[in-house]
């Protein structure tokens, strides 16, 4: 194989530590979630999603990328961690002045309720401290230490869940569950800034202009790739808030927890190979073309069978979390469901985009699929609502996919997809048939369902040698 076993039993540790907080981070979440949502109602939520979703889009000039290059540099020389993080917290407090003052700015232009003015600030507050625990978080990256991470992970989820059952349960109001946001992140970001004087070099606060500007000019591309894609992302939310209000956001954003529990996988995957594939760009081609071709084939594995079945599931999904109130959010957890294929590779491609250095072509990629985004947006949101807006989130992804995917065929090697595509998506109709044949508790469902599918993908014989010598070996480990 490519890759050496050292880094690969690496690999699978890492994968391993984050995964296990990502489902702890996921299953408290997708509770307090789904309980948060019934509390609130439709439109109550909808206030808090939109809080969310706006804090997040103006909350990327906290950070314009910074992080992300912190993780890409640090890991490449361990020995400019203390001048570079002591330079990045100073810079970080500077933009998140800026970013808190857009906030207020945009805020009163756009001329909203009081109540989502004050869940907005609230909001505001906690995506700055949430923007500084991510600096740590990207420290402990470079250094493959995801054990930390990982605690911070856990101790965020179980007192956000805490919090928000204590303001259930006390008849609190929406202004509250913005404020448990808040102080539980205050209480993470404590605990990674004493993690990090513990464990790595003491940062040196500093204002070194020269690194400042060279650094900044690094990031600016991926800063402006991040304000792309969080727009891209996030910006349906906003428009069903002016154009249809809070209660299309409420039926809209429903759904979301249900895919977001499914890209913790990306996500975590994404975090633990980034500070490898940095490394592997540079020093073997070999091994990173490996991991290329293998994240494809695994996540094409992963994504068509939780599509199809949640597109069947999705009515008994939705009114077991949500109950009739949401009955609404059926027809659009079955349109973004078919966002995880997608996201599974995008992800991937565009950690792995970064680690080529070709950050200028990701602010491309971004702008291309921000514009049709928001285009598409105006002209079917006021139309279709919701609905149109789910549509639109597919169709964005799925051009994302296709951009990438382009150039990274020219970068790297040509991959033939369909190779990887074709008994996946055979062994994930057969599944769909028997779904739809059977009516079964809808746990049990998803159990014997998975094994079908996967009985499938090896009589198909969609694993290769190679494929069950690494599952082996690190079962080994």
């Amino acid at each position: 194989m490519g890759v050496d076993m050292n880094t690969v039993k690496r690999i699978f540790k890492n994968t391993g530590i984050l995964f296990i907080a990502q489902i702890v981070n996921y299953v408290l979440a997708f509770y307090y979630t789904v309980n948060l949502a019934q509390y609130l109602g439709v439109a109550g939520f909808g206030v808090l999603t939109f809080g969310i979703s706006f804090t997040t889009i103006m909350g990327v000039t906290a950070d314009l990328g910074l992080s992300i290059l912190a993780v890409r540099e640090i890991s490449r020389d361990k020995s400019i961690s203390s001048n570079y993080t002591g330079n990045l917290i100073v810079i970080k407090l500077v933009l998140s002045s800026i970013t808190m003052g857009l906030i207020v700015l945009f805020t009163n232009l756009l001329n909203y309720p009081s109540q989502t003015v004050q869940v907005v600030y609230i909001l505001g507050l906690w995506m700055l401290f949430t923007s500084f625990t991510q600096l740590f978080y990207s420290v402990f990256q470079a250094y493959e230490k995801m054990e930390y991470q990982s605690v911070g992970t856990i101790l965020y989820s179980i007192m956000l869940f805490s919090g928000v059952f204590y303001g259930i349960f006390n008849n609190y109001s929406i202004q509250w569950f913005a404020l448990i946001y808040l102080i539980v992140s205050g209480i993470v970001l404590v605990y990674t800034f004493f993690i990090y004087l513990a464990k790595f070099p003491w940062p040196r606060l500093q204002v070194n202009w020269n690194f400042w500007r060279s650094k900044l000019a690094l990031a600016l591309p991926l800063s402006i790739a991040s304000i792309f894609s969080t727009i891209a992302f996030r910006v349906d939310t906003v428009l069903l808030s002016l154009f249809q209000g809070y209660a299309a956001v409420g039926l809209y954003t429903a759904p979301y927890k249900v895919i977001e529990v499914l890209l913790f996988i990306p996500s975590v995957y994404s975090a633990v190979i980034f500070p490898v594939l940095s490394n592997f760009h540079v020093s073997s081609p070999e091994s990173f073309r490996l991991i290329y071709v293998k994240s494809i084939k695994y996540m094409i594995i992963l994504g068509l069978p939780i599509a199809a079945g949640i597109t069947i599931l999705s009515r008994d999904i939705i009114l077991i979390l949500y109950h009739s109130a949401f009955s609404g959010s059926v027809v659009v957890l079955q349109i973004l469901i078919w966002t995880v294929p997608l996201l599974l590779l995008t992800t991937s491609f565009g950690i792995i985009l970064i680690a080529m250095n070709k950050q200028v072509l990701a602010i491309r990629l971004t702008f291309i699929y921000m514009i049709f985004n928001i285009g598409v947006n105006l002209a079917v949101i006021p139309q279709f609502s919701y609905l149109g807006a789910a549509v639109v989130t597919v169709l964005t992804e799925l051009v994302n996919f296709i951009l990438l995917f382009h150039y990274l065929s020219k970068f790297i090697c040509k991959v033939p997809i369909h190779k990887f595509v074709l008994k996946p998506a055979l062994a994930t109709a057969i599944m769909a048939l028997f779904m739809i044949s059977v009516h079964l508790n809808i746990f049990i469902m998803i159990l014997i369902a998975a094994i079908i599918y996967f009985a499938l993908l090896i009589l198909f014989k969609m694993f290769s040698k190679d494929d069950f010598d690494l599952i082996r070996k690190l079962v080994e480990t």
